[in-house]
């Protein structure tokens, strides 16, 4: 039997048995592209614009030292944008079983992480959501549809 399981800080977010498939498709690269190139523009564009709520993890908002200091620096005052490089630094990869999508920003574990924290605030960037979760699901469901329309 095929599993498709995602999965984020360890935790199981989406899981679907796909029974009887596995002969027909040995190669979920397609569908595993798709979803990752979408979830890595909603995790590097969506979740900095809506400041986490669209993933369902609404930011903290900045101090009010914090906000005077970025504008004396002549920085936005967003949460997580300074230089854009967190923003840009996520990456994705893919196989026939499985995709990978992560962030190389050497500061990005401290924001994501669930650890308890004294001074810096969590901002989740990847998590999924429901809307995250049914696109997943379509995405496979469309590239399945494909293929059995072949056979």
């Amino acid at each position: 039997m095929t599993r498709l399981e995602w999965s984020i800080e360890g935790e199981k977010q989406l899981s679907r048995r796909l029974r009887g498939l596995e002969n027909d498709i040995k190669d979920f690269s397609p569908a595993f592209k798709k979803s990752a190139s979408k979830l890595k523009s909603i995790f590097s564009r969506d979740v900095f614009s809506s400041r986490g709520q669209v993933i369902g993890e609404k930011w903290k908002r900045l101090s009010p030292y914090t906000v005077a200091q970025k504008a004396r620096q002549g920085f936005p005052s967003d949460p997580l944008v300074r230089t854009g490089k967190m923003k840009n630094s996520f990456t994705t990869k893919y196989g026939p079983r499985e995709a990978t999508i992560s962030n190389t920003a050497e500061y990005f574990k401290y924001h994501q992480s669930n650890k308890p924290r004294s001074r810096i605030p969590r901002r989740v960037m990847m998590k999924l959501g429901n809307n995250q979760k049914e696109m997943v699901v379509k995405e496979f469901q469309n590239y399945i549809r494909k293929i059995l329309a072949k056979k």
